[in-house]
């Protein structure tokens, strides 16, 4: 039998949009030194300024989510990137930490647009095709590929208010393009209250979901922020070389989301996640033992191979999971993952002056792996318990 079609449309619109999204929330990463030796930061204000991004555009995704729920995703994502796209424009006047905190606070906002192009794409295609159009569409991740190449030539070249005005002008562009090219599929029913979608807030699954996605998306987000300066202090590198290793392992993460969105299709979401949980942490837990650099190259990039094929799995289980919710619970998911890419680069940090060795960074990161594992199977035997109440329901009926 041939498979239903996808709906391209929606599939590149989404996905030009989130990589650029993508491109400007991790930013701040490659971009702190520059700003920290000109506006005179401390180390520890530094850190802020890199992971506060991560932070807001982790837990807005929970209202955003709902809001896509309720007035669709053309208008989000559009206000989005444009919101984004100013905050990235005005982030080059400030004089001092309180000021870029304010900016990086809004510039944060942008890594919300997961959670509304997921509904979205899963809007407009077909169910048995989630796997393969959300993989597509997570290739978007291929913006903090784009950031860990382009940033550390542009920083040096343009300095780091240049870099972020051309980052702006980025943002616009792309969010009058999909103002433009997108529209959202018609309903039938009055709007859903924000308390039904607010449901799945207390849903054990829906937060059980939300861990796995902290060991492949969150781990990715945090492997991001930390593998430029890992290179440089730990191996000695320049900037310019540690932003090529360092997208060996970006992109390929982004890129491997499309085969994995075809393997979730094919073999189910579960085994995926078993597999892929259980490579990603065998492969960072040696990388604490400081590898010759080839073995930390190509260890991350086979991590890399893996987080892509989780990251796809779990969010392809969503909409089988709660299919009126799509938008809320990818909030919630997308919001937990979040956070995970915020709190574990600050835990690696710890683990590296515990430990005395930069590469002692990647042992929170393997330790949250093998922690979503046991979640992950929880989570399928709450799975097929409902899926039991629900049979027994409907004979009774």
């Amino acid at each position: 039998m041939d498979q239903p079609q996808l709906h391209l449309r929606s599939i590149f619109a989404n996905t030009i949009a989130f990589a650029v999204a993508f491109a400007l929330w991790v930013l701040m990463g490659p971009s702190v030194r520059s700003i920290a030796a000109e506006l005179g930061l401390t180390d520890t204000q530094a850190a802020a300024v890199k992971a506060l991004p991560i932070l807001t555009g982790s837990v807005l995704r929970i209202p955003i989510g709902m809001l896509t729920d309720r007035i669709g995703a053309r208008v989000t994502f559009s206000g989005l990137m444009l919101f984004g796209g100013v905050s990235a424009a005005l982030v080059p006047f400030a004089t001092g930490f309180g000021s870029l905190v304010v900016g990086c606070l809004a510039i944060g906002l942008v890594g919300t647009t997961f959670v509304v192009g997921v509904q979205s794409v899963v809007s407009w295609n077909p169910p048995t095709r989630h796997g393969a159009a959300l993989g597509w569409f997570g290739a978007g991740n291929a913006g903090t590929a784009i950031t860990t190449l382009a940033a550390p030539f542009l920083l040096p070249t343009l300095g780091w208010r240049a870099t972020f005005w051309v980052y702006a002008v980025a943002m616009l562009a792309t969010g009058v393009m999909y103002a433009v090219t997108m529209r959202d599929v018609e309903r039938t029913g009055p709007p859903r209250s924000f308390g039904t979608l607010a449901a799945p807030l207390a849903d054990p699954i829906a937060l059980g979901f939300g861990l796995l996605y902290a060991a492949n998306f969150g781990v990715y987000v945090a492997a991001t922020l930390l593998l430029i300066d890992l290179y440089i202090d730990g191996y000695g590198v320049s900037l310019a070389t540690a932003g090529m290793l360092a997208t060996t392992f970006t992109l390929t993460g982004a890129m491997c989301r499309i085969p994995g969105g075809w393997a979730a299709d094919r073999f189910g979401a579960a085994p995926i996640l078993t597999v892929t949980l259980i490579a990603t942490a065998l492969l960072l837990l040696p990388l604490a033992a400081q590898l010759p650099l080839p073995m930390m190259v190509g260890f991350t990039f086979l991590s890399a191979v893996a987080m892509g094929f989780g990251m796809t799995a779990t969010v392809k289980a969503l909409p089988e999971a709660f299919p009126e919710t799509v938008g809320a619970v990818g909030g919630i998911v997308g919001a937990i993952g979040g956070l995970g890419g915020f709190f574990l680069p600050l835990a690696a940090t710890r683990s590296a002056a515990l430990l005395g060795t930069p590469a002692a960074q990647m042992l929170p990161l393997a330790g949250m792996c093998l922690v979503a594992l046991g979640v992950h199977f929880a989570i399928r035997g709450r799975l097929r318990a409902r899926a039991e109440v629900d049979s027994d329901e409907r004979m009774a009926a």
